[in-house]
């Protein structure tokens, strides 16, 4: 009974503290050993290592989840075999695995890194044939032996999720206190948008567009805006990325559709003992998250429809870059949408290089040219490049926007080429909603907004894609209320 008993404890603390599959320690176990390591150092000469696979859904999809364990199990083994004495190594969850090693010297490091990655015959012949296997690595160096092991191994994690875009073969991002400032704004936005939303402080701003030939206003570009209440108004490109990617951007789309069918349904009301009407058409952005949702096209339909909205007056934006996630599922999503009635743009045409081959799939209306193509040395070649783009619209039957015009110089050359709608600084800014209506009812206003507009032309490009922002005043101005 006593041998039994022994044994039955040895296996509970087994199970509690060793991952059942490479036996390496368990995250709980692993955190828990980091601070007591940490706590005895007398010198702190760790650093936290966070490593997973690249494409490993691709190897369990083609060989099988028990297969993908199998490699899982090699790893562990792996890793406990080439690791240096002392180091602590733990399966923290799926094909992601944390290791606590003694050195913070980076080329040290490396070393260490690369011995315990490099994979023998034994887990090859568990891989796809000619397939190489690659790791995602993230380093942090422990400063503070008193920090929390959680708050170590979060920031390890973060410098590896950041090292996936990094073009190092070896694919080893170190931690740097840039991306400890960037981690917390993004925790920050994440954790206030809610709030924010049901506080109504995301708002619609209207970028107008013109018609080259008249000059006139036919419609505008809609544009969110975050009126945060201690921080002021904010740019998409404080918040727009980090929704897309945790989904709430789908919750934006929806509430600025809605607000442009809410501002289209008062004009046209405005307009109706009007002899000579102004139409317009208001164009506004679907995100890649919205793609995925098989309704997409039935729930825009049903909004406009409850404003009485014809569709045909509101343009749907997709972004080039979304053809690069999944060609069939973008193509069906616009048919859907042009069934529907709406409108089709491709923005930002010309910044991948997927444009021509799918333009002859892409049931799109208007093309609008990426600002890149302003943004130039103004030689004889780009010039022919931008007419050639603008030629092959209208010989597709489709229309041709210039977003992102700051200058006399810029309209006068695509005006000359023939582009047909332009839309930029040098025309107008984004304005709030009731601006935008009092300039459709006084356009002679306009030279007037454009006068106001100089403090504003530093931003040089529509806040929705101001990606060329200072990212360290991004940063003052998220952290000057905390």
């Amino acid at each position: 009974m006593t041998a039994a008993l022994i044994f039955a404890v040895r296996w509970l603390k087994k199970s509690l503290f060793r991952d059942d599959l490479t036996g390496l320690l368990t995250t709980k176990k692993f955190l828990a050993e980091v601070k007591k390591t940490l706590k005895k150092a007398k010198n702190v000469q760790y650093s936290l290592v966070s490593l997973d696979i690249n494409s490993f859904r691709y190897i369990t999809q083609v060989f099988g989840q028990d297969n993908g364990n199998k490699l899982l199990s090699e790893l562990g083994s792996l890793f406990s075999k080439t690791a240096p004495k002392g180091s602590l190594l733990c399966r923290n969850y799926n094909d992601n695995f944390a290791f606590l090693i003694k050195s913070t010297v980076l080329p040290v490091l490396e070393d260490i890194i690369v011995t315990m990655t490099t994979v023998n015959d034994k887990i090859k012949k568990l891989l796809p044939q000619h397939f190489k296997i690659e790791f995602s690595v993230g380093v942090y160096e422990i400063k503070d032996p008193n920090e929390e092991p959680l708050m170590i191994l979060d920031k390890a994690q973060t410098a590896r999720k950041l090292g996936k875009s990094s073009l190092n073969p070896k694919r080893i991002c170190v931690f740097t206190s840039q991306m400890e400032i960037n981690s917390q704004l993004e925790k920050d936005i994440i954790f206030d948008m809610e709030r924010a939303f049901k506080e109504n402080e995301f708002v619609v701003y209207y970028q107008p567009k013109f018609l080259f030939n008249t000059e006139k206003i036919i419609g505008a570009e809609a544009l969110v805006r975050w009126n945060h209440k201690k921080r002021g108004l904010l740019s998409p490109s404080y918040f727009v990325p980090m929704f897309e990617k945790n989904g709430f951007i789908e919750k934006i789309d929806l509430l600025v559709f809605e607000n442009v069918c809410q501002f289209l349904d008062r004009w046209n009301k405005s307009q109706k003992d009007k002899k000579e009407k102004q139409p317009l058409t208001i164009s506004c952005n679907l995100s890649r998250v919205q793609l995925y949702n098989p309704d997409v096209a039935k729930i825009y339909h049903d909004i406009a429809s409850k404003y009485e909205i014809a569709p045909s007056k509101i343009e749907i934006e997709l972004t080039e870059s979304l053809m690069m996630d999944n060609k069939d599922r973008l193509l069906k999503a616009m048919n859907e949408i042009k069934n529907a009635g709406f409108s089709i743009s491709v923005d930002d045409f010309g910044s991948g290089f997927s444009s021509l081959s799918l333009l002859k799939d892409l049931p799109a209306n208007v093309i609008k040219l990426d600002k890149e193509f302003l943004n130039t040395q103004n030689t004889e070649k780009e010039h022919i490049i931008i007419n050639s783009v603008i030629n092959m619209a209208k010989n597709l039957d489709m229309a041709t926007v210039a977003e992102g015009v700051e200058d006399a110089k810029q309209s006068a050359l695509l005006k000359k080429m023939g582009c047909d709608i332009v839309q930029g600084y040098f025309y107008a800014k984004p304005m709030p909603q009731n601006k935008f209506k009092e300039l459709l009812d006084n356009p002679e206003n306009l030279d007037s907004e454009k006068k106001d507009d100089s403090a504003d032309k530093n931003e040089k490009t529509d806040d929705k894609k101001a990606t060329t922002i200072n990212k360290q005043a991004i940063i003052k101005s998220w952290f000057k209320f905390v």
